[in-house]
Formats: structure tokens, C-alpha cells, sequence
């Protein structure tokens, strides 16, 4: 079944004055048809799913994610900051070069994880709202509430938990307490840690402290949510800031005035400080390096831990998986933080991983995959039914099992305060819709991603060029048929602790 989401952009483009063209590609109404998703990417190399070659006994799962760690500022992908434990793990392992979220803030992105349902389905979406009474007006003093991962939905965690598996969290995000629903299926759930800003080798300790308590041979799965990539970013030294200074600014980067104070207010200093007690000019550049001096950090967490798991008994049997729930903005088109765009800056995400008994030809894996497809992928290695209500693609395959070309569009969707953005990614070719707009003012943009990596050359100004013309209509049709239409369980709300509505607070979500 179509997602009606879909049929309607395409009904709405055709109405509007100014897209007509583009959708019509010079037929009439009833003779228009759109292109198929095999025509889009005729000229695109399609990609194999990874096959295991041999099953791993009794094999074992840990998930590590780096909360908003932006995939290009890491070295492996090319990036300035310097994360050694991460880009050795890859090299030696399986790096993913088009890994997607499907959303670009944590509560959808990680009820996607761990459901492989799409935020527009599962529509776990909303920031905390005032608590309203029957007659539908705020209560003098309001107490805030937020939409919740239903009990009726079925997680990884509860998937393994039916197999036997042991399992654990240790979490730093407060969109992830207990209330919120994602303790679902965790006989440990440790979410102490987001009260405040915990350093990563804090999880790492409790992780490995818990891993010591495994029994040989028991299966297990353990799940490590780090916050050091986010806001507040990690503190840096005046001489730091001195130095950085000295560079110019990128060339397109001009900062508006409210960037530039929001900048003073971010990059902290050692001592206590803010680079707005500074004469420091503020830039682009010195949001990066505060905000590298968090992905660094985070990195030196996981050398730990990685040190720490690898004399366990269980090592040679356990899938290890990195990734984040999404990227970050640092103002590189003029706004910063998360949740607000679709952009790569915000929609892709490193993702590495150690899988034992899958062998690929290359280190450097070129076939799509997106956080959807964590948990059916989770459930091929491990050799466990997956849920029906999965939504997302296995990207792996056994010897039993024919090859199969992955032709799957990317799917995003989430963004805070606007359920109906879209970004479709097909082949080389990426398509924003946005009809509130985005924060940088755009409606609709298309990208050759292949071509302008950086999202920088928007296509869609040639509005009446046929083949962009055709291209969005491709795209549009490509959409339409990857999220089907699904009937969710009835939301519902839990009240927001007060020391989580702080801790959100010094997050950047509530103001």
C-alpha cells in the first residue's frame, strides 16, 4: 500500500502554478507518467548485499552510538578531527561510506533503530509539550508531557530478550529515560547517566563493568549511548581559540549576527569562560573545533573500551556496531545545532562495524543503509526471525539465499516541528522537500550528490530543464513507494521529570 504522504506531494505539485511543469514533463494530465526508480538510476552501479560466509555460534551484539557525531569531521571519512580508535576499527573492519538516519534528532531516530519503522509511522516525534486539561487549556502551572515508543511496538531489545539473550543499556541522552520507552526489552537499563554531562569513559566503565558479569557462553546484547560529540561542546583553551582564530573564515560562510552570538554563547573556555568574554571574533571555525574537541573525546572512550572488550571470552563471537543517531549543523549553512534540517550535515552518519564470519571484497562498503535497516540486518546475523512490522532491508545475506541489487531509495523524515519534510536519495541524486521550509530558507532542492558532495549546486533552480524535470519526478515516485502506510498503536504521553526538563535544557531542546 502507497504512503499517502507521497500521493499527495505528487497531487500538490501538480496543482501548484510553479511545479506543474516539472511533473507534467510536457504531456497532458492524463498522459504524464512518471519515471521508474530503474530508469533514475540506469547510469548508477547498484549494490550487493554483504553475504555471511560462515555463522558465527552463539554469536553476541553491541551497539555504540555516538550521539551527534557528524560523519564528515571524522579522519577516516576525510575529516579534521582526530579519532584514531575509530578510523582504526574501521580499516580493520567494514566501513559504511552512504549511512543514513532517518531522522536528524534523537527520540525518532532512535525509535526507528530499534523498531526498523519509519518516524512518519511510528510518529514518535514531538518535543514536550504543556499537560492540557479537558477543557483543553493549560493548568496555571504546567507540567510538560512528551509523546512516548509504545509498549505495543516491538524493539531489538525485546526481539533478543525472546532469544535468550541477556541484555543491557547504559545511556547519556535523557531522550532516552526510562519514560520514554526505550527501556523496552532491557533487563538492565542504566539511564543515570543522563542527569549530566557524563564523559564518555563513563559508559565505557559501566558497559565493560557489566560485561564482566556475563557467564561464558551466554549470549548478550549491550547497548552504549554516548553524549561528548553534543551540546554543551567540550571546553578548549584560549591558546586554541588564539590560533584558530587567525584563519579566515570559509569562503560562502558569512555569518548573520545571531549565529555569531550564538557561537559566543557555545564554544566554551577552560576555566569557565565563553568565547563571548573573549575579543575573539567568533566563526565557523571555532564551532568546529569545540565541537571536534567532542568527537575526540568520545573517540578515546571507545579506544577503552575496545582495549577493554578485547580480552573478553566472548570477542570472536561478538558483532561490534558504531554509529550515530544523527549529524550535526555547525552553521555551515547559517544555523547550528540539530533536528532542523535534512541536509548530509544532519542526515548522514558514520557507521562501522565488526561482524565476524562476513567477508566483503571491499573494506569500504558503497551500498546504502539507513538506521531502518539496523534491526532486520541485527536479526539476519544473529539468526533470529525478524518482526513483520520491520520496514526496513536486511543489508546482509546468507550463502542460501540469491544475490540481490540494492535499488531502495534513502528515506528522511522527523525533522522537529515538521513531521512532512522529506529527503529522498536515489543513486546520486538527492531531493529535499520542505513545504514550511527549511531553516535555510528552502522549499524544494535537488543535488547530484556525486558531483557536489556538499549539497551546494541546487538543480532544482533549473526549473525548466527536462531532465530535472524528470529527475524530481523519479524521485517523487521512488519516495512514494518506499514507506508503506501503517497503522500505529495510539500515542502516548508520559510528564517530563523536572531534572529531565533541565537537562534538555542545557541540551539546547527546551528553551
Amino acid at each position: 500500500m502507497r504512503n499517502h504522504f507521497y500521493s499527495m506531494r505528487i497531487k500538490a505539485l501538480a496543482m501548484g502554478a510553479g511545479f506543474a511543469a516539472m511533473l507534467l514533463l510536457g504531456c497532458s494530465p492524463d498522459e504524464h507518467q512518471l519515471l521508474s526508480t530503474e530508469d533514475l538510476v540506469a547510469n548508477t552501479p547498484a549494490s550487493t548485499k554483504l553475504r555471511i560466509e560462515e555463522r558465527i555460534p552463539d554469536a553476541n551484539l553491541i551497539l555504540i552510538v555516538s550521539d551527534t557525531m557528524r560523519r564528515d569531521r571524522m579522519g577516516v571519512y576525510g575529516g579534521p578531527a582526530q579519532t584514531r580508535a575509530f578510523d582504526s576499527f574501521a580499516k580493520q573492519n567494514i566501513l559504511f561510506e552512504h549511512a543514513y538516519t532517518q531522522s536528524p534528532w534523537t527520540k525518532p531516530s532512535m525509535a526507528t533503530t530499534f523498531t526498523s519503522i519509519y518516524p512518519s509511522q511510528h510518529k514518535v516525534l514531538d518535543h514536550p509539550q504543556p499537560i492540557r486539561g479537558r477543557s483543553g487549556t493549560t493548568q496555571s502551572r504546567p507540567i510538560l508531557e512528551c509523546d512516548v515508543l509504545n509498549q505495543k511496538f516491538t524493539t531489538m531489545a525485546e526481539v533478543l530478550r525472546e532469544s535468550g539473550f541477556r541484555t543491557a543499556a547504559f545511556v547519556g541522552n535523557p531522550w532516552m529515560v526510562k519514560p520514554l520507552g526505550f527501556s523496552q526489552g532491557f533487563q538492565v537499563y542504566d539511564d543515570s547517566f543522563a542527569d549530566f554531562d557524563v564523559a564518555g569513559n563513563v559508559i565505557s566503565d559501566a558497559g565493560l563493568q557489566w560485561l564482566q558479569d556475563v557467564g561464558t557462553g551466554e549470549r548478550f546484547f549491550l547497548y552504549l549511548h554516548y553524549m561528548d560529540c553534543h551540546r554543551p561542546y567540550a571546553p578548549v583553551s584560549i591558546s586554541q581559540l588564539a590560533e584558530r582564530a587567525t584563519q579566515s573564515q570559509p569562503e560562502g560562510r558569512t555569518l548573520s549576527r545571531r549565529a555569531a552570538e550564538e557561537i559566543g554563547w557555545e564554544v566554551r573556555i577552560e576555566g569557565g569562560q565563553s568565547l563571548r568574554d573573549t575579543a575573539i571574533r567568533p566563526s565557523t571555525q571555532l564551532i568546529e573545533m569545540a565541537y571536534d574537541g567532542g568527537v575526540e573525546q568520545f573517540d578515546q572512550a571507545l579506544e577503552a573500551f575496545l582495549a577493554g572488550f578485547a580480552d573478553h571470552p566472548a570477542y570472536e563471537r561478538t558483532a561490534i556496531l558504531i554509529i550515530s543517531d544523527h549529524g550535526e549543523a555547525l552553521y555551515t549553512r547559517g544555523y547550528g545545532n540539530h533536528g532542523q534540517g535534512l541536509y548530509n550535515d544532519e542526515a548522514q552518519i558514520p557507521f562501522a562495524a565488526r561482524l565476524p564470519g562476513v567477508l566483503s571484497s571491499e573494506n569500504r562498503i558503497q551500498q546504502p543503509v539507513g538506521l531502518v535497516d539496523l534491526l532486520p540486518s541485527c536479526c539476519t546475523y544473529l539468526g533470529i526471525e525478524c518482526p513483520e512490522t520491520a520496514f526496513g532491508e536486511s543489508w546482509l545475506t546468507t550463502n542460501s539465499e540469491p544475490e540481490k541489487m540494492n535499488r531502495r531509495p534513502t528515506i528522511v523524515e522527523g525533522v522537529g516541528g515538521k513531521p512532512s519534510h522529506r529527503a529522498i536519495v536515489q543513486g546520486a541524486y538527492k531531493l529535499l522537500w520542505q513545504p514550511q521550509a527549511g531553516p535555510d530558507g528552502k522549499i524544494t532542492a535537488l543535488f547530484n550528490l556525486a558531483d557536489d558532495p556538499h549539497e551546494t549546486h541546487d538543480l532544482f533552480e533549473q526549473e525548466h530543464d527536462k531532465q530535472v524535470q524528470r529527475l524530481v519526478a523519479g524521485l517523487l515516485q521512488a519516495g512514494r513507494g518506499t514507506v508503506p502506510e501503517f497503522i500505529a498503536p495510539d500515542k502516548e504521553y508520559a510528564p517530563i521529570d523536572p531534572a529531565v526538563q533541565r537537562r534538555l535544557k542545557s541540551l539546547g531542546y527546551l528553551k
